[in-house]
């Protein structure tokens, strides 16, 4: 090794140039008596300005030095500390993180205190606005789910119940359903209750129990509370098992063969 080298080597182990700086701070504060927290807003925003430069600074020096050691360009007497490193491509990741970190830092130090006051109230408003866009996608996915699940009910339950109170082939009875479907999509009547809508739906089918010698609205009114146990039967049963109790169970298995007795024999509506 030569002259030159061992004094290049001398004075590259020398202390960090800010090392005396932070010295001499710490020392007045620790010898002197100095209260910088004390001190003026501006002056104390400066000193802090002064600590993230030397932050930055160290960071860069130390990612520059990890840099050249994975490319095999690091003089061997520097090696020592960075080879006790387990992971210097994870450590020169973590580096570059810190350094943006402390830059964007850096840019809010430099801020007057109007546009620290609107940065903080432009930061409130966007945070306001997202709260209220997730909580509207949230209810338009609740609402989306409720109607295809409505939809889903509904239109299960019509086609079990027209199984066996419509005279009609397997294709006529789809095709008119299928219309039916498509206005209730038009009118958002999957919206509504599932209940309602498919006892109306069974209504405008002529299905149900009908009297002619009782012609008038207590004749209708006794044919929607007819369909509506009906369709609160089916419903369950497309709710899935649950428990019942054999009374329960039973009730509602003479409902279902009640209705379909009366039913029977009814055709569509002319």
């Amino acid at each position: 090794m030569t002259g030159t080298e061992t004094s290049n080597q001398d004075s590259s182990r020398e202390p960090w140039p800010f090392a005396a700086e932070m010295a001499d701070r710490q020392r007045d504060i620790a010898k002197n008596g100095a209260e910088p927290w004390n001190a003026p807003v501006e002056q104390r925003r400066a000193a802090r300005r002064r600590d993230m430069e030397l932050l930055r600074l160290a960071s860069l020096e130390a990612a520059f030095h990890i840099t050249e050691y994975i490319a095999g360009r690091l003089p061997n007497w520097k090696k020592e500390a960075l080879e006790k490193i387990d992971n210097p491509v994870a450590a020169l990741a973590n580096l570059n993180r810190s350094i943006i970190q402390v830059t964007l830092a850096e840019d809010r130090f430099d801020e007057t205190s109007e546009e620290r006051v609107e940065r903080v109230k432009a930061e409130a408003e966007a945070k306001a606005r997202a709260e209220r866009e997730a909580e509207a996608s949230r209810l338009q996915a609740e609402a989306t789910l409720r109607k295809a699940e409505n939809r889903r009910q509904v239109q299960g339950t019509v086609r079990a119940i027209t199984l066996s109170s419509l005279n009609l082939s397997y294709y006529d009875r789809e095709k008119l359903l299928a219309g039916l479907f498509q206005e209730l999509e038009r009118d958002n009547a999957y919206d509504r209750d599932p209940m309602d809508t498919a006892v109306d739906l069974c209504v405008r089918l002529g299905i149900g129990p009908k009297d002619k010698d009782k012609a008038g609205p207590n004749q209708l009114l006794e044919r929607r509370t007819a369909l509506a146990a009906l369709v609160r039967a089916h419903l369950e049963a497309l709710h899935g098992p649950h428990p019942l109790d054999a009374e329960d169970e039973a009730r509602s298995d003479e409902t279902i063969v009640a209705f379909t007795h009366t039913a029977k024999g009814h055709g569509p509506p002319n």
